[in-house]
């Protein structure tokens, strides 16, 4: 090989005459040197003086365009023959101003290139002998070639040759396992054991090597294919590879990692160099410090992170490419896109730290134990809750917290830590006691969780709670439900549990259940101050603690009621006899703030025998509930007495609760309806129509009114009862026929009273709501109901009656007003009582009275109407008195709906004073 470019002979031009043009351009621009003498070239670098280069600062080349080609690169200088290295022309070689890139479109070092002393050319200074063993001196041409030694050993190879090969490094494998059959028509064998054709040349050099170089045959065409899964990789990943040749100083991109900086808007060359360039600065002072020196293991590889403007986080691994000999080569980098990963990791950080600020602030212990049940952490709460640092808490098993010994049969686990594969996993631990640091005992509630951890050991969560201050809680709050503040006996509620645990047992018919109430206890509070009734209260629950039979217990149900429950009512002398002591007990003269009273009680006692049958068996509430009601029994005998609870009598009483239940149903269902009787004039003709409220049972059948009447009026129903029936008559008398005169509905009211500050808003509302004429419309009224009404109530029956509503005071002469306030009552009509009506025609006193009510109300200027007419005689006297109209069964009793619009279409009814009858029927049939 000559010494010097140009110099070679014929020799030479015959060994290149059968090789390829392109191969040749190759080898000429590989092995010629940048022009000059031997002599007049620089020393090459040592080691040393490459690393110094490296920390020059890289010189960056983008990816070849033409990578595996024959032909020059992106961005090279001009052919050969114009200019090209090593002609000696101006503008090239170290003479010129630039260097000129070569053939794979990398930017020399400024360093020349060592070539031809690598492949010992004639001349050479034995100083610039390079040592070869550093296989990576010899430069390759772009096109794919490799360096191997006498026994085929592949030592160095280049991009061009790793793309063909299928992006695998070659380096350390046998040539004949690389390469199969003659070099003018070989087969290349790929990574992916796919053969590529390739022609073979090879070039003996120094140090018995030899540089094989391959041209691939046009069916070959690798370039495309080849590189277009490892770009379609790196897109994938997001990721890209950089070499920097430590020799060279040259960083070379690649194409998946220019378009991973486009795409992430990186600007990866900047006034200080490449962004690459701290990676590779820092990799090549470690280089320099040697592996002893060194912080960290760089054969091994180094990474770091590049966080460049715009918010993008760039994890860079570099590892070291070396020669066989163990001397540097070239640094490979691999940046790889982790800005999703880093956020991720960053809110699962944020989140993990909220979870821990919330741990940390809820006041329920928290801890959590390892595989081996040791406590690992734990929140202020749990380390409050067993006075305990965390860091004696951490580590110590939670065995040795348990109060109560444990089996020992799990491997030092306490018996209630289950494992993870338990079909519940998640339980409760109602209470678990537990062991303070001081040695107390603290009672727990205990919720575990059971779960592998990462690494599939078992991993329990702890949520710990001190039910012992729950547990003192729930026992004042039982107390306050079921003691009496006052006297501290057990309260209704109290007492009624006691009566329920004894009926439930075995001895159920030998209780017995006594109320007491003391007689006129309100004259007490009175006379002496509530804190004196108070004072008795307590003397009288100090005597029944102290005096009561055995088995019994005292409580006090209110103000001045007490009860008790006696368990076996045989062994205090039977019912009465029970009763008896408990009604002494309570009677007597008491001294209270240096005053004596003297005090009775009434007292009813029940048993089972006294509870009315039903469903169930009775209960607490059943008992005492029928000792109440003997109570009332005693009380209507007098102050002091004593009753015993029958059936007899407490079942009215429970009959009459029911019967209060139904009504308030019935109304809110509209399961009620009305009937009318009539009001006729003397000669029949029909003159209004009293509405009377009927009530059929569902079970029971018709109800009567003086049945559910007096529960409405116990049960305050009665209002509800006065709206229901106005609402329903109004509507049902808006329809009746007209015959010349409108028909007028009366309808009585009991609980709706003119004393009622909506009395006028409400009958307003209704007329208005039905379309009655206000003069079809009459309120009756019981003449008790109206003493001494104020005087609001008396506006708003004036103003009703401004609008054409009548009012008719019902039942007078029978109640207690005065003549004095019929005077002043806006009442229209009277109506005499059927009490005068009975005994007219034959009871002197009657006449006079019924006469006497007449002619008073003739006098102020009312009409009258006579009540509960049911025979001709009284109607003849009545109207011989002057009565102005009628009602009775004479005329009609109370007829249903369509049986009063029939009446209403016939023009009337029959008196004793007309001959007529009404087609169809006679005087009574109604």
């Amino acid at each position: 090989m000559a010494g010097e470019p140009g110099a070679g002979g014929a020799e030479d031009g015959r060994r290149d005459a059968d090789r390829p043009a392109e191969l040749a351009g190759d080898l000429a621009r590989a092995f010629a040197g940048p022009g000059g003498t031997p002599a007049s070239r620089p020393p090459s670098p040592g080691p040393r003086a490459v690393e110094a280069g490296a920390m020059a600062g890289p010189r960056v080349v983008q990816p070849a365009a033409d990578a595996l080609g024959g032909g020059p690169a992106l961005g090279a200088g001009p052919p050969s023959g114009t200019g090209a290295p090593g002609d000696g022309s101006p503008g090239s070689g170290p003479g010129s101003g630039e260097p000129m890139p070569d053939g794979a479109g990398r930017v020399p070092s400024p360093h020349p290139p060592v070539a031809a002393q690598a492949f010992g050319q004639e001349g050479a200074d034995p100083a610039e002998q390079l040592d070869l063993t550093d296989h990576s001196a010899v430069q390759l041409p772009p096109s794919p070639a490799l360096l191997c030694d006498g026994s085929g050993i592949v030592l160095h190879t280049n991009a061009a040759l790793r793309r063909l090969a299928g992006s695998a490094d070659p380096t350390g494998m046998k040539l004949r396992q690389l390469l199969v059959g003659p070099d003018s028509d070989a087969r290349l064998v790929r990574a992916d054991r796919r053969l590529a054709r390739v022609k073979v040349v090879r070039w003996p050099q120094a140090g018995d090597r030899t540089v094989v170089l391959l041209t691939a045959f046009p069916d070959a065409a690798p370039a495309a294919s080849d590189e277009a899964p490892a770009l379609d990789l790196e897109r994938a990943t997001r990721s890209g590879t950089w070499t920097f040749d430590l020799q060279a100083g040259t960083l070379t991109r690649s194409e998946g990692l220019v378009e991973l900086y486009r795409t992430l808007g990186v600007r990866p060359d900047g006034p200080d160099g490449p962004i690459e360039g701290e990676q590779v600065e820092r990799v090549c002072r470690m280089l320099r410090r040697g592996p002893d020196d060194s912080p960290s293991p760089v054969r091994g590889g180094h990474s770091s992170e590049i966080r460049p403007e715009g918010g993008s986080v760039l994890s860079c691994r570099t590892r070291v490419d070396r020669t066989p000999g163990g001397a540097p080569l070239r640094l490979i980098g691999t940046v790889q896109d982790v800005s999703d990963r880093r956020r991720a990791e960053s809110r699962a950080q944020r989140s993990g730290q909220r979870f821990a600020d919330l741990v940390a602030t809820i006041t329920t212990g928290v801890a959590m134990l390892d595989g081996r049940g040791r406590i690992v952490d734990a929140n202020p709460a749990l380390c409050q809750l067993l006075d305990a640092d965390l860091e004696i808490l951490r580590g110590v098993p939670a065995r040795s917290l348990s109060a109560e010994k444990q089996s020992g049969e799990r491997s030092g686990l306490p018996d209630w830590l289950r494992d993870p594969s338990h079909p519940e996993p998640t339980y409760r631990i109602e209470q678990l006691p537990l062991l303070r640091a001081d040695g107390t005992r603290v009672d727990c509630e205990v919720v575990v969780n059971a779960a592998p951890s990462d690494d599939g050991r078992p991993f329990w969560l702890l949520v710990v709670t001190d039910v012992g201050e729950r547990r003192r809680a729930a026992d004042v709050l039982r107390e306050a439900n079921t003691v009496d503040p006052l006297t501290r006996l057990p309260n209704r509620a109290g007492l009624l549990e006691i009566a329920d645990r004894l009926l439930a047992g075995p001895d159920a018919e030998r209780v017995a259940v006594v109320s007491g109430d003391v007689d006129d206890f309100a004259r007490v509070n009175t006379g002496l101050g509530h804190e004196a009734g108070d004072a008795l209260l307590v003397e009288l629950a100090a005597r029944l603690q102290r005096e009561l039979p055995p088995l019994c217990t005292a409580g006090r149900l209110s103000a001045d009621e007490f009860a008790v429950v006696c368990a076996d009512v045989g062994d205090a002398g039977g019912p009465q006899a029970l009763a008896a002591t408990v009604a002494e007990l309570m009677r007597g003269t008491v001294t209270v703030a240096g005053r004596p009273a003297t005090l009775t009680a009434s007292v009813g006692v029940a048993t089972r025998d006294g509870v009315p049958a039903g469903p169930r068996p009775p209960r607490g509430d059943d008992l005492l509930r029928s000792a109440e009601v003997a109570v009332q029994q005693a009380k209507q005998r007098g102050r002091g007495t004593v009753a015993v609870a029958d059936r007899g009598t407490v079942g009215p009483v429970q009959r009459q609760l029911e019967l209060e239940a139904e009504l308030r149903a019935a109304i809110e269902t509209d399961a009620l309806r009305l009937e009318y009787q009539p009001v006729v004039g003397p000669d029949g003709t029909v003159l209004s129509a009293e509405a009377l409220l009927r009530w059929s049972h569902p079970v029971h059948g018709e109800v009567s009114p003086g049945e559910f009447l007096p529960v409405a009026q116990r049960g305050g129903l009665q209002r509800d009862l006065d709206l229901w029936v106005l609402r329903t008559a109004a509507a049902e008398a808006a329809t009746w026929p007209r015959h010349g005169q409108r028909i007028a509905v009366a309808v009585n009211l009991a609980g709706l009273l003119p004393a009622d500050p909506a009395f006028l808003d409400e009958v307003a509302a209704v007329v208005d709501a039905t379309g009655l004429g206000w003069d079809q419309l009459v309120l009756e009224l019981v003449e008790t109901s109206l003493v001494a009404l104020p005087r609001p109530a008396l506006d708003a029956m004036s103003e009703l009656v401004r609008r054409g509503v009548r009012f008719a005071v019902d039942d007078f002469g029978t109640g207690y007003s005065s003549l004095a306030r019929l005077k002043e009552l806006p009442a229209q009509t009277v109506k005499v009582d059927r009490a005068f009506v009975t005994g007219v025609g034959t009871d002197p006193a009657d006449f006079a009275l019924a006469r006497a009510v007449v002619e008073v109300a003739r006098a102020m200027g009312r009409t009258t109407v006579a009540e509960g007419v049911e025979t001709a005689e009284q109607f003849h006297v009545l109207r011989g008195l002057g009565v102005n109209a009628f009602q009775g069964w004479l005329f009609a009793r109370s007829l249903r709906p369509d049986d009063l619009h029939r009446v209403l279409r016939g023009g009337g009814l029959p008196t004793p004073a007309t001959t007529a009858t009404p087609a169809g029927g006679t005087p009574g049939d109604w």
